[in-house]
């Protein structure tokens, strides 16, 4: 059975690069999207399920990820929960305002045990592999 990529919304270089060599050490397929607008395209056409998570940065130029997120929801339908992720403190009041689209929060710095507890943490049990 395939599993289904993540999809990773990073404008840093190499931060995602450093997302993307975690997910690949884990055997877990991913797409880059280097910005909100990128995300959009990379979802626009897709089945709604295609991805098994979206891991979405916050701060972008063009599109943040609290716009491109909801458009991702809301427009594509996208079924994927996102996992925002972010380098600065997040209030209750920002979580409550961006529940209906953003499912969870990484903060950065995070560590490769981190990201892939959060991955599993969402993705269907048989689908993340094991260490």
């Amino acid at each position: 059975m395939r599993m289904a990529p993540i999809l990773v919304v990073e404008d840093n270089e190499i931060n995602a690069e450093i997302i993307m060599s975690t997910l690949d050490t884990f055997g877990i397929p991913n797409v880059l999207a280097v910005d909100g607008i990128d995300s959009l395209d990379k979802c626009n056409g897709l089945p709604k399920d295609y991805y098994s998570l979206i891991l979405m940065d916050i701060h972008m130029p063009r599109m943040n990820g609290y716009e491109a997120a909801r458009k991702i929801k809301t427009e594509l339908e996208m079924t994927a929960p996102i996992i925002a992720q972010t380098a600065t403190h997040t209030t209750a009041e920002t979580i409550e305002e961006h529940h209906s689209y953003i499912t969870d929060y990484i903060y950065k710095p995070f560590k490769p045990d981190q990201l892939y507890t959060m991955i599993r943490k969402y993705m269907a049990e048989q689908s993340a592999p094991d260490f």
